[in-house]
């Protein structure tokens, strides 16, 4: 049975809280890990991270939704041990736009000066939230 911090909310998903970024962690075709650094906001029990669909990490979810997740350094170095998660990608117009934007607001001036960035970056690429269910 899973265990429970004085709030009531999952150790599990507690280990999140005041945190800026989390390592995620996806799988190639031959299994093995890769790690990635990302912004996060957890709503409801729910990590959401944004990207867009030409990223390694959206390729690798699409072939396998197994991932795990863990509250990282800048750097991506983990902070604590890995948790088993199950991610899903969202491309709703209205999903993506609800959390790119709340994710964006998070991180202040420098989420509004990467979302500045962005518009110049990416040619076709399209937006996507991936959820990830702890």
């Amino acid at each position: 049975m899973m265990g429970r911090n004085m709030v009531g909310r999952p150790e599990t998903l507690s280990r999140f809280e005041g945190e800026k970024v989390i390592s995620l962690e996806t799988y190639r075709k031959n299994g093995e890990p890769v790690r990635t650094p990302v912004w996060f906001l957890e709503e409801n029990g729910i990590l959401y991270v944004h990207t867009d669909d030409s990223t390694g990490k959206v390729k690798r979810i699409r072939r396998n939704p197994k991932v795990r997740v863990a509250p990282s350094h800048f750097r991506g170095k983990p902070k604590a041990e890995y948790v088993e998660a199950r991610a899903e990608l969202e491309t709703g117009s209205e999903t993506v736009e609800k959390y790119r934007s709340k994710i964006y607001k998070k991180y202040g001036v420098q989420g509004t000066f990467t979302r500045f960035l962005q518009r110049f970056s990416r040619s076709r690429a399209s937006d996507v939230i991936i959820a990830i269910h702890l």
